[in-house]
């Protein structure tokens, strides 16, 4: 049996996700509104995204420290659950990790905010 799902089908999960957190009308929602569906979308994927983790290192050793969870989680993880690696792995001046995907498949269809667009026509 395959552990494999098609994207599409991947795709359209993710869809109906967004649409059954946003609700009918999501043009009419208040930021309140959005905020929560944001809250229940973060729950799940944090939910999901802890179940993924425990079933790809159930067979692996003890992690000895922070560092071996980040390079598990760039090299081992991401690649099982995207195909790819990490395109950039850096620390902020306060030891924070910061991940970076140049070309999230989930998130390269996302239009950017208004804010955002209206900071780049400002430049």
């Amino acid at each position: 049996m395959s552990k494999e799902v098609a994207e599409s089908c991947f795709a359209m999960l993710h869809m109906e996700m967004v649409a059954l957190a946003a609700g009918d009308d999501v043009a009419e929602a208040t930021p309140a509104q959005l905020q929560v569906a944001a809250r229940r979308l973060e729950s799940a994927g944090f939910e999901v995204g802890l179940r993924l983790v425990e079933r790809h290192s159930k067979d692996r050793a003890r992690f000895a420290d922070t560092l071996d969870i980040i390079k598990f989680i760039c090299k081992d993880f991401w690649y099982e659950v995207y195909r790819k690696q990490i395109d950039k792995l850096q620390t902020n001046n306060r030891g924070v990790f910061m991940l970076q995907d140049n070309k999230h498949r989930l998130l390269s269809r996302c239009s950017p905010s208004l804010e955002r667009q209206i900071r780049t026509a400002n430049r």
